[in-house]
């Protein structure tokens, strides 16, 4: 008896450290060659690990001319997991309004269909800020991802609607007091009812709120050179801005110069100053401010800005961050810091709209990345190539993929693949003292799980 309960206790409290230093491979090792495309890597058990992020659901690889592919297929509902939008640790009915906004925006652009660059490389919505945020299964694996996990199940099936349907539920940052008329800031689409402007004062714990940038007057006059706005052999004199309002929130600048004076838009200057101004004068722009990074996300967060000269100097004032348009984000933070729910919050920044439930697709395809050379892959998963043969059963370990020219993908196994699985005990103590902890070094000939005991 003394004997087993020794035995127990070092089964369970040895920490065992498996090192896998994969058996070089020998020649006759099977490989795989071409398969039609797109090649789906089935998620068994654990999300598939792309590039820098862990994905949810079906992986799909395609090849197009350009090069390879990337989507994700998976559920609404865990596509929403995936959202990087706002702080996990924030009041729960703003994650609740951001999460009810995410899938309404979600489900006005199924309803639209494929467009634009969806279209081409066959996705619903794409990963980035120019849709939504979408960075797979890392954000609820987060210590304080449960809470994003409760935002969304507790409002499941739940979109803001108008007249019974889901509304194009935009959202940004920080408006900087008041949000924008959508025909103001998309001008090519023209108005929606539910999207105008609105106040927005609860967004001050904002950083963005009002922000600041200082330029030197001979280094803008650099930067309007290089972007081909002056030629003439006349100096910089002064910059200031035209007044700005709700119905004209985007300014015109005027830059007057020793011999003449031109004007443009506040947009303009903003894409300009974008690219040039941290190219030009790296370490000074994006300016110094109190962000997560220390620095403003770029150099103008908005176009929405009051521009004035003193001496030598060129002041910026701006408000917000984002296109201004529906749901401030730092509003709906604002708001649930005051008691407001998730139905206050979204009713106000949605005019005359209700929240309700609603049907949801079964599968939504998000693509994650375009024109890529080659694409690894790690995990537990089935490959299934475009006809739906399974070429693989339960691949393991880091595979790779490259275009076999359009509609095909060569398929990489990783070292061993093939082999039988040889399992060698590298390294190993000869005794180890009950309580301790020990390290144990195994050498496979293929990848494998392992378990020790």
């Amino acid at each position: 008896m003394r004997s087993a309960r020794r035995s127990a206790a070092i089964a369970t409290i040895l920490s065992w450290i498996v090192a896998f230093a994969p058996v070089p491979a020998r020649a006759g090792d099977h490989k795989l060659g071409a398969a039609v495309a797109p090649v789906r890597l089935i998620a068994r058990g654990q999300p598939t690990l792309v590039g820098d992020h862990r994905y949810f659901g079906t992986v799909e690889i395609g090849s197009l001319s350009s090069g390879l592919t990337v989507s994700d297929r998976l559920s609404l509902e865990d596509y929403l997991l995936g959202l990087n939008e706002v702080p996990t640790d924030w009041p729960m009915e703003a994650l609740r309004a951001q999460a009810i906004a995410a899938r309404t925006y979600a489900l006005f652009g199924l309803a639209q269909g494929r467009t634009g660059e969806g279209a081409v490389y066959g996705y619903d919505i794409c990963a980035t800020t120019a849709c939504q945020v979408f960075s797979g299964a890392d954000v609820v694996s987060t210590s304080s991802g449960a809470r994003w996990r409760d935002a969304v199940s507790s409002t499941s099936h739940q979109a803001v609607l108008y007249n019974g349907a889901p509304i194009l539920a935009r959202y940004h940052s920080t408006s900087g007091g008041y949000t924008l008329d959508n025909e103001v800031a998309f001008p090519t689409e023209g108005a929606y009812p539910y999207l105008q402007s609105v106040s927005s004062t609860t967004e001050t714990a904002s950083p963005l709120y009002r922000w600041y940038v200082t330029f030197r007057i001979k280094d803008l006059e650099a930067i309007l050179r290089r972007a081909g706005w002056w030629h003439r052999p006349a100096h910089l004199v002064s910059v200031h801005s035209f007044p700005s309002s709700p119905s004209v929130p985007y300014p015109q600048i005027a830059f007057r110069f020793e011999r003449g004076t031109i004007t443009r838009s506040a947009e303009d200057l903003r894409d300009v100053v974008r690219d040039l101004a941290p190219a030009m004068f790296p370490g000074v722009y994006p300016s110094r401010a109190p962000t997560s990074t220390g620095r403003l996300p770029e150099t103008f967060p908005s176009s929405r800005v009051a521009i004035s000269t003193r001496g030598k100097r060129v002041r910026v004032v701006g408000r917000g961050w984002g296109h201004g348009v529906g749901m401030s984000q730092w509003g709906a933070y604002g708001m649930a810091q005051q008691g407001a729910t998730y139905t206050d919050i979204l009713t106000h920044y949605y005019s005359g709209t209700t929240v309700g439930t609603i049907d949801e697709p079964r599968s939504i395809e998000v693509g994650l990345s375009q024109q890529n050379s080659s694409v690894t892959a790690s995990g537990a998963f089935e490959v299934v190539d475009g006809r739906g043969n399974v070429l693989v059963r339960r691949a393991l370990g880091t595979w790779s993929f490259t275009s076999a020219g359009p509609g095909a993908v060569a398929i990489h196994p990783p070292q061993g693949f093939g082999l039988p699985l040889r399992v060698g005990i590298v390294d190993a103590p000869k005794r180890v003292l009950v309580g301790a902890s020990t390290f144990l070094t195994v050498a496979l000939s293929r990848p494998a799980q392992v378990k020790t005991e």
